[in-house]
């Protein structure tokens, strides 16, 4: 099972905008992802793939694709994640965090909490709100990542469209940047289905288009 959606999508990096209005992201949970952004015509800009091993990239008007490896990601978008990381946040969750990382929490009078994870010099800093779902289920509301004291990634989600008197259950609106790098990334959601199937194919680059 795994997440389909459609998004709009902004990088900036160094005062530098650039814009893909349609962007198709397929996930199978946090173990392959598939990235394609579309021009005006429906044409393919770029694709870029993680099959769970390599990340693969193909550029508009080239037939090869490209390898760029497990910190592929990190060089194409500028933000220090890995591809499972990406993974989670994009679908609204927490990033992968080890199993004996220590923890402290602490909650607000107004309802949302801090909780702080920490492992050898890294710090994961998540608000939340334990009651802040459309049922009344936790909902996570920002995440910051430290090594030492400098903020290698923060990331703030969203659960309301403009225009719309509505609250989303999954994220309508991420933004993930990294201070260090003045490098930011913007994706909001157009059309998201969460838990559904997603056919392993579609995460072999050169195959047919993301969207199914």
């Amino acid at each position: 099972m795994g997440m389909k959606a459609v998004a709009r999508v902004e990088t900036e990096r160094k005062g530098r905008k650039r814009v893909y209005e349609s962007v198709a992201i397929l996930q199978q949970r946090f173990a392959k992802l598939r990235v394609e952004g579309y021009g005006p015509l429906g044409e393919t800009i770029f694709a870029l793939v993680w099959d769970g091993k390599d990340v693969l990239v193909r550029k508009a008007g080239e037939s090869e694709q490209i390898a760029v490896g497990q910190f592929g990601i990190e060089r194409i978008v500028g933000v220090p994640l890995s591809p499972a990381d990406l993974c989670s946040i994009l679908s609204g969750n927490i990033p992968g965090i080890p199993d004996n990382a220590g923890a402290t929490a602490g909650c607000a009078q107004a309802g949302w909490c801090v909780v702080d994870l920490r492992h050898d010099d890294q710090r994961w800093r998540v608000k939340i709100e334990p009651k802040g779902g459309v049922n009344g289920d936790l909902r996570i509301e920002a995440i910051e990542l430290y090594r030492g004291k400098r903020v290698v990634f923060r990331s703030a989600f969203a659960y309301v469209k403009e225009g719309v008197n509505q609250v989303f259950p999954e994220p309508t609106w991420i933004l993930i940047d990294s201070p260090d790098r003045d490098m930011s990334v913007t994706v909001a959601y157009e059309e998201v289905d969460m838990n559904v199937p997603v056919e392993d194919d579609v995460f072999v680059l050169g195959g047919e288009g993301a969207v199914q």
